[in-house]
């Protein structure tokens, strides 16, 4: 863990007593920049929690930069430790997987900061992060490949495998501010329903391929006439909308100015205020475009398939698809806490909304008898954690965005992992 902020000079006897209560600052600062962000978060509430007053932080932290270090060092020290421990334990490389999954959602723990804003951090710090992040990841990727090589996993692509196993990790957490009527029993469900699913996927005949019948490209903003004024002031707006989403995606909304989104577009600031007021209406205007999106792409599923299965797979890969293909709908990912109440309202509405209408393809799978037995009220959340870390890691330039990322992310929920002879 990085050191802690200046302070006296301690004896043995001090730092034993710091160490704890640095944890608990640690855990509280989690949970607000979850909650609104870095930039958006108030170190006098995380003070207040722990009965200090802020001065009093910075015994702790040299300042809210350090804090948020302190807190993404803490999130890769307890994966490393997560993934060693998994390591370590007896039984295939499947299960050395699932045994990973099951640590890191630990219901008695305190869900830990999010890494989506490392932008935000400078120099050494962010290296420091950045490098301890892909080090956890190689190793998630080597457990998946000792799978494979025992067959106790099926042939996959593993690193598309373990991005989509740290994104589903990363947002259970974070979901339920999303999930309509959640309970005290709702992470303990998602770790049962979570290492089910990864290992034996959702339906009950995973052999049959799958294949999407609705293309991404059906949902690209159309290119309007020459002389067609009110649509082309429409497709500029939607070229901002999707640009500022891809930057937010990447770089946290924090770590983006509206200069980076001016000169990505290669436009000037005052081109920009000819469409919107200000950034934090750039910010509600992509979280709407973002639902608008999603919500298209469960009419689409609807609308060209007729099972309750298809119809979920068809949104997942549509969704997926989004992302690899640089449609970019903004991820709901941490900050949103931090909106204006009424804005907030909103996107939690719709949301939900959202939610539930998975959950109604995952009933009628289940009428149907195509779904396994499964807990439908977790398992519509899941596969937004495979869509929603996708921007922190795979590029539309990655060869696989023409289609194998989606097809691989599908394949993983129909089917799971493990081999059919294990």
């Amino acid at each position: 863990m990085l050191q802690p902020g200046a302070g006296p000079i301690e004896t043995n006897a001090t730092s034993a007593h710091r160490a704890p209560r640095l944890a608990a600052l640690l855990d509280a600062a989690a949970q607000e920049f979850n909650a609104r962000g870095i930039a958006g978060a108030s170190l006098s509430r995380i003070a207040r929690q722990l009965g200090l007053t802020r001065a009093a932080l910075y015994y702790y932290v040299k300042d809210r930069e350090d804090l948020a270090a302190q807190c993404y060092q803490r999130t890769c020290d307890v994966m490393r430790d997560d993934l060693a421990a998994a390591r370590a334990g007896s039984g295939t490389g499947l299960d050395r997987v699932l045994n990973f999954l099951r640590l890191s959602l630990d219901p008695a723990r305190t869900p830990p900061a999010v890494l989506s804003e490392m932008d935000y951090l400078e120099g050494k710090k962010h290296a420091a992060i950045a490098a301890a992040h892909g080090h956890n990841i190689q190793a998630l990727r080597a457990l998946i490949r000792e799978g494979i090589a025992d067959r106790s996993i099926r042939p996959c692509d593993d690193e598309i495998i373990a991005q989509t196993l740290i994104g589903t990790i990363t947002w259970i957490p974070i979901s339920v501010d999303w999930v309509d009527a959640t309970d005290a029993t709702y992470r303990g469900r998602t770790v049962d329903a979570l290492t089910d699913t990864i290992a034996n996927g959702q339906c009950r005949n995973p052999a049959t391929p799958y294949r999407p019948p609705v293309s991404i490209d059906a949902f690209f903003h159309v290119a309007p006439k020459a002389f067609d004024r009110e649509g082309n002031a429409a497709a500029k707006v939607e070229q901002l909308l999707m640009t500022a989403s891809q930057l937010f995606n990447r770089r946290g909304i924090d770590g983006v100015s509206l200069d980076d989104i001016t000169a990505e577009l290669g436009a000037t600031k005052g081109a920009l205020y000819h469409y919107l007021d200000n950034k934090a209406d750039l910010v509600v205007r992509c979280y709407r475009r973002s639902f608008d999106l999603t919500e298209r792409f469960a009419d689409a599923a609807e609308k060209a398939c007729e099972g309750g299965v298809e119809r979920a797979m068809t949104g997942l890969y549509l969704n997926v698809q989004a992302h690899a293909s640089g449609l970019s709908p903004l991820t709901l990912t941490v900050g949103a806490s931090a909106l204006p109440t009424a804005v907030k309202r909103e996107i939690t509405r719709r949301a939900r909304a959202l939610q539930r209408r998975f959950e109604s393809f995952g009933k009628q799978g289940l009428a149907e008898g195509t779904y396994r037995d499964i807990d439908i009220g977790v398992v519509a959340q899941l596969g937004a954690g495979a869509f929603e870390w996708l921007p922190k890691w795979f590029s539309p330039n990655d060869p696989r965005a023409s289609g194998e990322l989606a097809s691989e992310i599908v394949t993983l929920f129909i089917r799971g992992l493990r081999t059919e002879q294990a």
